[in-house]
């Protein structure tokens, strides 16, 4: 293989194609994942994230300027997402709460002590809904979809202390919401 790579078509990739080609693959699933959670249609994530990856494609020598490409990526994905939301808003709530319960079990299991016994899956995927944008999404990836601390970290492109200080505070906020005692404020 030379420099640039070789592609299926057979066309070398430069250097740039390339680092975007496995961007590409490593965040396809995730982002897909999520789309689907907030658009509820895998029609409208499908076109979501092709459009984000389009304009990501487009300017990828820009994007890898930006301080964190994660974090930049992640915003295209983002504004491609809220521009395809219908006007009643996401689709969270009733997609997440509907889904298999394998990618809810981990949320609920480790923060059973926390959250004690969940009268409902609605109602906690819709007090997720409400979190503050960046608590959402650690949530979301961590919790609904199942990613670890660190891969979390890397789709957004912050660090995993980052991604559990979300956590925490995502944590306190949903019990405060669900009326449940928060067992950190607890004894103090």
């Amino acid at each position: 293989m030379t420099e640039t790579g070789g592609a299926a078509g057979g066309k070398p990739l430069t250097r740039l194609a390339l680092t975007f080609e496995v961007f590409h693959e490593s965040h396809a699933r995730t982002w897909y994942r999520f789309a689907h959670l907030h658009l509820g249609s895998r029609t409208a994530a499908r076109r979501a994230v092709e459009a984000a990856f389009r304009e990501l494609h487009d300017s990828w020598a820009h994007a890898l300027r930006q301080g964190r490409v994660e974090a930049y990526a992640w915003a295209v994905l983002k504004d491609h997402v809220e521009r395809r939301t219908p006007r009643g808003g996401t689709a969270f709530v009733e997609t997440a709460s509907f889904a298999e319960p394998d990618p809810y079990r981990a949320l609920l299991r480790e923060s059973q002590e926390l959250f004690g016994e969940m009268e409902s899956r609605i109602g906690l995927f819709a007090a997720i809904a409400r979190l503050p944008e960046k608590q959402h999404d650690v949530i979301v990836l961590r919790y609904v979809l199942g990613y670890s601390d660190a891969r979390t970290g890397h789709i957004l492109g912050v660090a995993e202390t980052t991604v559990r200080s979300h956590v925490r505070w995502a944590k306190r906020t949903l019990a405060r919401e669900l009326g449940l005692e928060d067992p950190e404020v607890e004894g103090e």
